[in-house]
C-alpha cells in the first residue's frame, strides 16, 4: 500500500435517507417486499413522504455510510459521488465535511435531477424497505472519478449499485483502470440480491479481473452464484482469489479466504432497525484490514460496530466507535 494518504476512497450512490417506523400493514398497502430495495419517480416518492412520520433525516447510501464509519475509526478517507446543488446535496456534502471525509466531486447543476433520496421505512421486526428516487446520483460520470485521490487511495470501495446505471457503471470502470493503474486495492459490495442477480456479469468481470475483498450478506451471496444453500455458497467462493466477507444477521459472519473459513459469532443485542447494518460491517472490517489485523479481527470488528448501529435509527455512528472496540479488547 506504500505511501499513499488516503486509506479508503469510496465510490458510491451518493444519497439522503429519511427514516420512518411504518407497520406490516403499510407495506401491504403499498406492495413492498420488506427488506428490499427499489427505485421509484420523484411523484411516488413525494406520495410515500406524505404517508409516513420522518423520525430522521440524514446523510445516506450504502458505501457513503461505510466511508463515514471509517472515518470516526479515525482512518483518512475520501468519496466519490454525485449531489446537485439543492438542499439535499447541501446537507449530504455538509455531513461529509463534518466527519473530515474528502469529497471533491463536483455539484450537478439546476439542469438535472435532484439529489437523491431513499424512503427508508422500518418495521417493527427491525427490518428496513428501502424506496430510492435515485436522481442525479445515477448519473455520475467517469469524468467525475477523480484520478490523483485514486493514485493516493490504499483502496477503493465500489457500490453494486452504481452498476444499475450505464454513466455510473462506465465511472466505475473508469475508477477500475485507475485502481490497477496505480496498484490501488480493490474492495466491492454486491448491495442487494435483486442487484446481485441482474448485474451478475459485471460482479463476475471485476471479481476475475481484480477484486481483493468482496462484502455480501447470505442471500446475496447465493444470489451471485445462483445457490440454492448458503454451504453451497461458500464453497463456490473459496475457488476466488478474493477475500469473501459474508454477513448472517444474528448467525454472525463468515470470511472465506481460498482455503480458509473464518466463522464468527454476532454480537447479542436488541435490534431497533437494521438500516446500515452491512455498511458498517465493511467499515469494521475494513478498519481491521488496513490495520494487518487477522482475518477473525476484522470480522470481528464488523460485528461489532454493525451491532451498534442496529441499536438506533439511521447508519450513521453516534457513539465513539475507537472506545467501543477498545472496550472488546481490539
Amino acid at each position: 500500500m506504500g505511501n499513499k494518504k488516503i486509506s479508503v476512497t469510496g465510490i458510491g450512490n451518493a444519497i439522503v435517507d429519511m427514516i420512518a417506523g411504518v407497520s406490516e400493514e403499510f407495506l401491504d398497502q403499498f406492495r413492498l417486499n420488506k427488506g428490499s430495495m427499489r427505485l421509484i419517480g420523484e411523484e411516488e416518492a413525494a406520495y410515500i413522504h406524505s404517508k409516513i412520520t420522518v423520525k430522521k433525516t440524514i446523510s445516506g447510501g450504502s458505501v457513503a455510510n461505510t466511508i463515514a464509519g471509517l472515518a470516526v475509526l479515525n482512518n483518512k478517507v475520501a468519496f466519490i459521488g454525485k449531489v446537485r446543488d439543492d438542499s439535499l446535496g447541501e446537507v449530504f456534502e455538509s455531513e461529509l465535511k463534518k466527519l473530515q471525509i474528502v469529497y471533491t466531486t463536483k455539484k450537478a447543476g439546476s439542469d438535472f435531477p435532484p439529489t437523491a433520496r431513499c424512503i427508508v421505512l422500518t418495521t417493527p421486526d427491525a427490518q428496513r424497505t428501502l424506496n430510492t428516487c435515485i436522481g442525479v446520483a445515477g448519473m455520475l460520470m467517469p469524468e467525475d472519478i477523480d484520478e490523483k485521490l485514486i493514485k493516493n487511495s490504499k483502496i477503493i470501495y465500489i457500490e453494486g449499485y452504481l452498476f444499475y446505471q450505464d454513466t455510473a457503471y462506465n465511472a466505475v470502470k473508469k475508477a477500475v483502470n485507475d485502481a490497477l493503474k496505480y496498484k490501488t486495492g480493490i474492495a466491492l459490495t454486491l448491495s442487494d440480491t435483486f442487484c446481485a442477480e441482474m448485474h451478475r456479469e459485471k460482479f463476475f468481470d471485476l471479481i476475475h479481473l481484480k477484486t481483493d475483498i468482496l462484502f455480501a450478506n447470505e442471500d446475496e451471496i447465493k444470489a451471485l452464484f445462483k445457490a440454492k444453500t448458503f454451504k453451497e455458497a461458500v464453497n463456490l467462493c473459496s475457488y476466488l482469489n478474493t477475500i469473501c466477507a459474508l454477513t448472517r444477521g444474528s448467525q454472525g459472519s463468515v470470511i472465506v479466504s481460498g482455503k480458509e473459513i473464518v466463522e464468527i459469532e454476532a454480537e447479542k443485542v436488541a435490534i431497533i432497525d437494521s438500516t446500515g447494518a452491512g455498511d458498517m460491517y465493511a467499515a469494521g472490517f475494513l478498519n481491521g484490514y488496513l490495520k494487518k489485523k487477522d482475518l477473525h479481527e476484522c470480522a470481528k470488528m464488523g460485528n461489532i460496530v454493525a451491532a451498534d448501529i442496529v441499536q438506533q435509527y439511521g447508519a450513521r455512528a453516534e457513539k465513539d466507535l475507537i472506545e467501543l472496540l477498545s472496550s472488546k479488547g481490539l
